[in-house]
């Protein structure tokens, strides 16, 4: 009986390995779009889905063994190693840039050359790379030995530039654990911790298992983990006016009531837009969408620097629930004049709000939200202006 070298029995598990790690990265790059989480998200994640996938065509070499070495010349062998290792690094970079988008770090309005200057600072150890591996200098990082491409020790400076990148959206993700006002967000942004961390440590671990493709076996959960991150954020997003919808802030006011006290009371605000059938009326359903979406916006910048949640709960009724102390006070004149700044519309719009203070665990979360809306329509009832007045107002904006 004829012994098989080990590796050489290991080829059709590696071959195996490789096609099924490319298959599920194929599959996921398809199912992904731009309808299950910010359009930047989603081109940072299918970004690394294509860079994972090019690495795993690369790792198909390792099929062939120490053969592929003798059967193909130098250039194409330092070539594919090359263009392996600027896949992983862009697949690093591709990581970053879907925490960084995700965790809305670019939501603060910057100049054109702040822009310019963030994008070059960010690329900075990408480039590095690119010009190490693709340029003469190469012959710094590998040798050919043995018919064998050899790394040298300046390889692990490539693998540093990588871990820039890694470092920085755990810092990020650190960050919005710190700040996150929930504990669905917590657990969210403490498991892309986690899930940073095994990818980080295995690149060490990579190092020693040059023959093996080790890496596909940590892709797969980490690309898992983060196409369902971006479905989870589709089921709680409204469509519209992309805020937290109302099952979202049904379990978070749910979560934060069983803490509810005297010292740590909720406050929840329930608004809602006047005369927003009259716009539909009028103007037609499509300027009333344009309503909605203007006056989302002005909402989420007014919660924005609140520990609280903002969400449609339907039609044109809107909930903020949280437990920053400040959240209540002076919230309809900063909405009003959030919305004062609007220039979208051409035409004005007017809200009611009806605040309630819960600071007992006692009350259920449709109990909270019922005293809201009795206040809301207790000041919804005080308006001065007419339906008819409003009407009047929106012609006169459509004639100018």
């Amino acid at each position: 009986m004829v012994d098989i070298p080990i590796e050489v029995q290991l080829r059709p598990f590696i071959l195996l390995l490789l096609i099924l790690s490319i298959v599920n990265m194929v599959i996921l790059f398809n199912k992904t779009n731009e309808n299950i989480g910010n359009k930047r998200e989603v081109r940072a994640f299918r970004g690394m889905l294509l860079s994972f996938m090019l690495y795993a065509l690369i790792d198909l070499r390792l099929v062939m063994g120490d053969s592929f070495y003798r059967t193909f010349p130098k250039f194409f062998i330092l070539f594919t190693t090359n263009l392996g290792m600027m896949a992983m690094t862009l697949s690093c970079v591709f990581w970053f840039l879907h925490v960084y988008y995700g965790h809305n770090v670019l939501t603060k309005q910057r100049t054109k050359r702040q822009i310019i200057i963030d994008g070059l600072i960010l690329h900075i150890p990408f480039f590095i790379c690119l010009i190490l591996l693709f340029t003469p200098l190469n012959r710094f990082l590998f040798e050919f030995r043995d018919f064998k491409l050899i790394s040298k020790p300046t390889v692990l400076f490539i693998m540093s530039m990588d871990y820039i990148y890694l470092i920085a959206a755990t810092i990020i993700s650190l960050r919005q654990w710190k700040r996150a006002s929930t504990k669905t967000d917590k657990k969210k942004y403490a498991m892309q911790i986690v899930f940073i961390i095994f990818f980080t440590i295995s690149g060490g671990i990579i190092g020693m298992m040059m023959d093996l493709p080790a890496i596909e076996v940590c892709m797969l959960p980490v690309v898992l983990k983060l196409f369902v991150e971006l479905q989870d954020s589709q089921i709680y997003t409204d469509a519209l006016t992309k805020l937290n919808n109302r099952r979202r802030i049904t379990e978070f006011i749910n979560e934060e009531l069983i803490n509810c006290s005297i010292q740590e009371p909720l406050s929840v605000i329930m608004v809602d837009m006047d005369f927003f059938k009259s716009i539909n009326d009028t103007l037609g359903h499509d300027e009333g969408d344009k309503a909605l979406i203007v006056f989302s916006k002005a909402l989420k910048k007014v919660v924005a620097p609140q520990n609280a949640l903002a969400g449609r709960w339907g039609g044109d009724e809107f909930v903020i629930a949280g437990k920053d102390p400040r959240l209540i006070d002076g919230f309809k004149e900063a909405l009003t004049g959030e919305l004062s700044n609007i220039s979208d519309l051409g035409y004005d719009l007017y809200f009611s709000i009806g605040t309630f203070k819960c600071t007992s665990n006692d009350l259920t979360y449709e109990e909270v939200l019922a005293k809201a809306d009795e206040a809301l329509y207790t000041k919804k009832n005080k308006r001065t202006m007419t339906a008819s007045e409003y009407v009047k107002k929106l012609l006169e904006s459509k004639e100018g």
